[in-house]
């Protein structure tokens, strides 16, 4: 009995140990990236805005090809965490390109977006979007996921695994500055040392005979955040950016992946509590600012069960993705496209403008 009791005191320290281990490892691999970063610029075209242009652009998370319509995911109450197989990722990735297509953009603000990870099986997606758009799009991408080794969902046939992903913004302009933001808060350690490092990457166009310049940023906003603190710093920061960029005179389009409602589109109440999504305060946007989405169709999906359509008591909506626009901008069209989350957990969000001149 003692040998056996000593034997169980030995396999409990060693599972404790190498528990130990490998925290310091997710701990000593943490990504930390700096406050502010410069973007490298593959491929910056020559064109130049003009006043007075007329541009079309399109935000859509794509969910890193892995989260299409026979799809679901633990964290909204479902059961896997990756696809069945890399032939998944690339087809959900060909309907992705093909949904882009039908909607020809001048620039494509892409969200969870895999350069290389285990869960999109190292399909190297930022590649294989700018190849797919061609010489005539600069592509900047920034990191706001990067880690070692990703324990969760906790399998050991299903789980993240390694993982670095993030922002992709496209366009057809020449940028003379690609910046990533680091968002301030973050999860505490240990929750921390593995999961998403949020942030906006800020291109910056040149107008021709002007000072000011077209400001685009690309954001991923935080979700799963219980006691809304991420979210209220993050905002804050958002706010604090569209000032200053009012302030020196800028045209400017924010748009991506904001994980909360925005003010009047609160029109599917929640069913489940894997994921609430907050609305906007009425009051968020500092004055010359306002919101641009399409209140008719959802832009998201939980996933808490492959996609059906027919099961409207199964299925939670939201309409989280969409732009804000600066006053020197005239909105002349936006639209969700409703590709039926065929392709990713996500539906993009289409629109054209004009800059006043």
């Amino acid at each position: 009995m003692k040998v056996l009791l000593k034997l169980l005191v030995r396999v409990v320290l060693v599972i404790l140990l190498s528990l130990a281990l490998f925290l310091v490892f997710l701990t000593v691999t943490e990504y930390r990236p700096e406050a502010v970063e410069a973007v490298e610029v593959v491929n910056n075209p020559t064109a130049t805005l003009e006043p007075g242009a007329q541009l079309s652009f399109m935000t859509f998370n794509i969910g890193y090809a892995g989260l299409g319509a026979g799809e679901d995911f633990v964290l909204d109450g479902g059961k896997s965490g990756r696809p069945a197989s890399r032939s998944v990722v690339e087809d959900y990735f060909a309907g992705i390109v093909e949904v882009m297509d039908g909607y020809p953009s001048d620039f494509y603000l892409m969200q969870e977006v895999d350069l290389r990870a285990r869960r999109s099986y190292n399909f190297d997606q930022v590649s294989a979007m700018h190849a797919h758009l061609g010489n005539d799009f600069h592509s900047a991408f920034a990191l706001n996921f990067k880690a070692a080794f990703v324990p969760f969902p906790v399998s050991l046939t299903d789980h993240i695994g390694h993982v670095e992903s993030g922002l992709q913004t496209l366009g057809i302009f020449a940028t003379d500055q690609a910046t990533r933001y680091q968002f301030p808060g973050a999860f505490a350690w240990p929750l921390r040392v593995a999961n998403l490092k949020r942030a906006m990457l800020v291109t910056e166009y040149p107008i021709a005979g002007s000072d000011a310049k077209l400001i685009v940023a690309n954001l991923h906003m935080s979700a799963y955040d219980g006691d809304g603190s991420l979210r209220a710093q993050e905002m804050a920061f958002l706010r604090e950016f569209l000032i200053e960029m009012a302030a020196e005179g800028h045209y400017v389009v924010i748009g991506g992946d904001f994980n909360q409602t925005f003010p009047g589109a609160d029109r599917f109440p929640p069913r489940f509590d894997y994921y609430i999504a907050p609305v906007i305060e009425d009051d968020f946007l500092p004055e010359g600012f306002s919101f641009v989405f399409d209140a008719s169709t959802p832009t998201c999906r939980l996933l808490n069960q492959p996609y059906d359509p027919n099961d409207l008591e199964g299925t939670q909506y939201y309409i989280i993705d969409g732009f804000i626009v600066s006053s020197n901008i005239q909105v002349d069209l936006v639209e969700t496209v409703d590709h039926s989350f065929a392709y990713s957990d996500h539906n993009p969000v289409v629109m054209q403008v004009t800059l006043l001149e």
